[in-house]
């Protein structure tokens, strides 16, 4: 009687896993899209095996990557969303994605908002996911997988931090760093903007496409304001908290002689009023190493040209903004956190009035600390 007991005391328990899912049995969805076309709102959705992904980590041969891409219309996000599950021959888990896409036609049409509402409604997608933008096809950018046969789980859409530590351009974004950014007046979020790059690599005499970080769209409150290129962006990278290592190319008269290697620059605001308007100044302080000197050029003249290159690629920044009517420099914001009086006595809105006289100063303090190898 007793043994009889027992066994169905831990029968029933077992009971509880009969229910689960077999890993293998399971769709994972690892990066979300978003567009808008023809008044309809179109989802995407990119899945991948984990098989391949497990086996290599424990030491086995890395097998093909295998991508595939859901696609779905409807009225809203949700709607859309709801559609994938059609065709779809497995249950869906939302647990594992990754990051998030929104084209610039969907930021336009102001979608960002409907979709963290519907993402903020369900407990399985976290906020830490990674969010981008970009003008080219989805599709096209969900198909592009990594080179030697990596999963798309080590692509630049699901790790951006990897390459952003050893060459800091344009930082990426997590999406609950643009919900707490879009609840803020005074800030504009720069959200950055994915491509495909066709020409820098091949793979077995191929050309290999390759994720690539191409620019920026600011967006206020959840709404585009305007999307720069990389090439406008240089300055960005001297005001960005977080910036790890970037370089500056030594080249006086348009000879490569050398590049020095800045880290972890550290960028202040500060402000004063003059003829009844707030003016700004922006101080850089910033360390660097010398990694190539073709030439002889003296430490003087090396961080005399250092420090007009940054000062040179902040301005440019802060001119492209006045041109779109974007703060690139987040003075809003600095005049926010240190008088929100003046702030409510001098914006619009929860802006400064931007025009060319608007950044008064920028001081850039640079030091060398290494030759490479060689410390000083």
């Amino acid at each position: 009687m007793t043994r009889a007991l027992i066994c169905c005391f831990f029968c029933f328990l077992l009971t509880g896993c009969w229910g689960m899912k077999e890993i293998d049995h399971l769709a994972y969805i690892h990066a979300i899209g978003v567009d808008y076309k023809d008044g309809q709102v179109i989802a995407y959705a990119q899945l991948i095996s984990f098989t391949g992904l497990a086996k290599a980590e424990a030491g086995g041969g890395r097998q093909k990557s295998t991508v595939t891409v859901g696609k779905a219309k409807g009225e809203t996000f949700n709607v859309a969303t709801d559609r994938l599950y059609y065709a779809i021959q497995q249950r869906v888990s939302w647990g594992h994605v990754k990051g998030i896409v929104f084209t610039e036609r969907a930021l336009k049409k102001g979608l960002v908002r409907n979709v963290i509402d519907v993402l903020d409604r369900y407990n399985e997608i976290r906020h830490t996911i990674w969010a981008f933008t970009t003008k080219e096809s989805i599709e096209h950018i969900f198909e592009t997988t990594p080179f030697l046969d990596y999963s798309p789980y080590f692509s630049l859409l699901a790790n951006p931090t990897d390459i952003y530590e050893q060459s800091s351009f344009i930082q990426p974004k997590r999406l609950n760093q643009l919900i707490a950014a879009s609840n803020e007046k005074a800030v504009t979020f720069p959200l950055p903007s994915l491509a495909v790059e066709t020409k820098s690599w091949t793979e077995n005499k191929k050309k290999k496409q390759m994720l690539k970080i191409d620019g920026v769209c600011f967006l206020h409150r959840y709404d585009k304001q305007a999307c720069l290129p990389r090439h406008k962006l240089d300055g960005l990278r001297w005001v960005t908290k977080g910036t790890g290592r970037t370089p500056i190319y030594i080249q006086p008269n348009g000879n490569m002689i050398g590049t020095l290697v800045v880290r972890a620059p550290k960028a202040s605001i500060s402000y004063k009023i003059k003829d009844g308007h707030p003016v700004f100044t922006v101080d850089i302080q910033a360390t660097g190493s010398i990694i190539e000197l073709r030439e002889q050029m003296s430490e003087k003249q090396i961080i005399e040209y250092a420090t007009k290159t940054v000062e040179k690629e902040i301005k440019s920044l802060f001119q492209h903004g006045v041109k779109e009517g974007v703060d690139t420099l987040q003075l809003s914001n600095a005049l926010y956190r240190q008088n929100v009086n003046d702030w409510r006595k001098y914006t619009t809105n929860g802006f400064v009035s931007l025009t060319n006289d608007t950044l008064e100063k920028i001081n850039v303090k640079l030091s060398i600390d290494t030759y490479g190898k060689s410390k000083k």
